[in-house]
């Protein structure tokens, strides 16, 4: 019984010396994948304090006005904040550390997190759509005296936030397109420099 374990702990060894030696993830890779990490973090914080400040705000809106306007107005904030947390959680599975410290492992973290940015584009802009519809909705209501308007797209504060935002969100989407276009074109260098290396 004894010979036969000892074959067998021998057997496992020989077939763990066989086993090839993981080359260790060359510094530059690790540090751009760290930067991204970082990022994410910073990202997923200010998400979650838009989303408190958001809910908070609805709140204190439904609060002082006690009426069906104010608590179905903070009822779609809540839904809106609800499915973009729900969104961001769900975009981000996955994505905080290498399944196996390997350069490849590396490189594919780093290439998942970019197409999850060019997700989190879209994903902005369907939300931005929905609430512009949702604002649409609530002031044709309005007209009709169905609700109380408490927004108007013709007003010049309307189209000034309307503009504003739009804005705001179409420069976040560059920016985040044209780093994302960039990171992929570095790590697919560094993708080629690491087989051609190994």
């Amino acid at each position: 019984m004894k010979r036969e374990t000892d074959e067998q702990w021998q057997a496992l060894e020989n077939l763990w010396r066989e086993q090839p030696a993981a080359a260790p993830v060359p510094d530059e890779i690790r540090r751009r994948v760290r930067r991204q990490e970082w990022r994410m973090r910073i990202g997923a914080a200010l998400e979650w304090l838009a989303a408190i400040a958001l809910c908070t705000y609805a709140i204190l809106f439904a609060a002082t006005k006690w009426d069906t306007a104010g608590f179905f107005w903070a009822l779609v904030v809540f839904a809106l904040v609800a499915w973009a947390v729900s969104f961001s959680v769900a975009n981000r599975r996955g994505l905080w550390c290498p399944p196996e410290e390997s350069t490849q492992a590396y490189i594919d973290l780093a290439l998942l997190r970019i197409d999850r940015n060019y997700r989190a584009i879209r994903f902005a802009w369907l939300l931005y759509a929905a609430e512009l519809a949702i604002f649409a909705g609530w002031e044709l209501l309005g007209k009709f005296g169905l609700i109380e308007p408490s927004f108007s797209f013709v007003s010049l504060n309307g189209l000034f936030t309307i503009l504003a935002v739009t804005g705001l969100l179409g420069g976040w989407s560059l920016a985040v397109w044209l780093r994302s276009k960039r990171e992929r074109e570095i790590f697919g260098e560094l993708q080629q420099k690491s087989e051609n290396f190994l």
